[in-house]
């Protein structure tokens, strides 16, 4: 396999735009198909779907630290030859990882069955695993490319996965009526469209397992904290949506969605800073050691804050008429917990800086130690805080377990950041 890994220092800068290009197309589709979606669903159908794809998403926070946060940082520690090695032997073990997720996935829809019955899971049992499995090789892809410098493959693939299931969606109500394993069962099989592009995309791509096993210890002596973290992770923040859903049935999830979806205008920043800022913070450490590092990340703070802020503050600002117009007066009672999220997604935007530092600094054992504080308190607290504030407390419950992983990496690393 032929592949042209060499970085010259200015590639980062000549790929900005179309990073931030592919954010949009990612983030303005999943938008779009969110308001799509609830409309035709409605709120009770619009539910049952967002619990299923919380589950594609707990299933990718998996994916994130076990293979796309180490290729991120791991990939630019090595020379050109031993890239193409990486490379090919990662393609392999996300193939591999994928499948087990997807069978994960179909065994977790039998459980919930019994649990659940109520919502009727066994409606997904086959299109949930699906859509899981596909996701999970579709990010994969978008993120290959932008490692090995071509973020116009990143951006086909994003266009053809989120584009497809959107237009073709919206085609299909016309013609028939549709429900939530209808649209799992499209996300699959535009997201499968997506992934083989991606596939062929790849020259002469070769099996190798003495390779492959080598990737998968080095991944995990990496990232093993980071991995836990994420079950953890699942704990402290998806367990009060989950719990939501629980308590107060699947519109509540729904509602939480639809806010989570309008300040998702955000991500468009958060996942540009995921591919550019991790390999960034890399460089400047590896020429000016942790304090440039610092600077650095003390910089791009303060730059993308003020931009992240003003959306916010916009959001909160006009969210009654936003709520109108792009999924009706049906979710208008819910506009308390859209204001609640601005002022979440502050928090959670002060976290990133943190956590690129503690990567590059190979220190995710802490990551690990925040998520495991929050996720005692979203055990403990998660059931009567919802119980007794309802929607109000899945913000609340929110809030805090952000607030509280920001305490322990700023005690942690305050030595590093006291001079800057």
């Amino acid at each position: 396999m032929q592949l042209s890994l060499s970085f010259p220092k200015n590639i980062l800068r000549n790929t900005t735009l179309l990073v931030y290009g592919d954010q949009a197309v990612v983030s303005g589709f999943s938008f779009l198909s969110s308001v799509v979606l609830a409309r035709f669903l409605g709120v009770d159908g619009f539910g049952i779907y967002s619990v299923a794809w919380l589950g594609v998403l707990i299933a990718s926070s998996i994916n994130q630290p076990l293979i796309i946060a180490p290729m991120q940082t791991l990939s630019g520690k090595k020379s050109p030859e031993e890239q193409n090695i990486y490379l090919q032997a990662l393609v392999f073990k996300q193939l591999l990882f994928a499948a087990a997720m997807g069978f994960l996935s179909f065994i977790s829809v039998l459980f919930m069955e019994y649990i659940l019955k109520d919502w009727k899971v066994d409606s997904i049992i086959l299109a949930f695993p699906l859509a899981v499995f596909t996701f999970l090789l579709q990010d994969f892809f978008r993120r290959y490319f932008f490692v090995i410098g071509k973020p116009h493959k990143a951006i086909l693939i994003d266009f053809v996965a989120y584009g497809g299931v959107l237009m073709s969606a919206f085609a299909i109500h016309f013609v028939q009526e549709i429900d939530a394993q209808f649209v799992l069962l499209l996300t699959a099989v535009f997201f499968l469209y997506a992934s083989l592009i991606g596939i062929w995309s790849i020259p002469e791509l070769k099996f190798n397992w003495t390779s492959i096993k080598e990737v998968i210890l080095e991944h995990w002596d990496f990232s093993k904290w980071l991995t836990a973290t994420a079950l953890l992770q699942w704990f402290s923040g998806n367990l009060f949506i989950i719990a939501a859903g629980a308590i107060l049935g699947p519109v509540a999830v729904g509602a939480t969605r639809m806010a989570q979806n309008i300040v998702g205008v955000t991500h468009v920043l958060f996942l540009a800073m995921e591919n550019i800022i991790p390999t960034r913070a890399a460089n400047h450490q590896r020429v000016g050691g942790n304090h440039g590092m610092f600077k650095y990340l003390w910089k791009f703070t303060l730059q993308m804050g003020l931009i992240t802020f003003t959306l916010l503050a916009l959001i909160a600002i006009f969210s009654g008429n936003i709520i109108e117009l792009c999924y009706g007066k049906a979710f208008m009672e819910y506009r308390h917990i859209l204001i609640g999220f601005c002022a979440l997604y502050v928090i959670v935007f002060l976290g990133y800086p943190l956590r690129y530092a503690i990567r590059t600094m190979e220190k995710t054992h802490l990551i690990f130690v925040s998520f495991v504080a929050s996720s005692i308190f979203s055990i403990i607290s998660a059931y009567p805080i919802i119980k007794t504030f309802g929607l109000n407390g899945v913000v609340a419950g929110l809030m805090i377990t952000q607030l509280i992983t920001l305490f322990i990496y700023l005690i942690n690393i305050r030595k590093e950041i006291k001079h800057l």
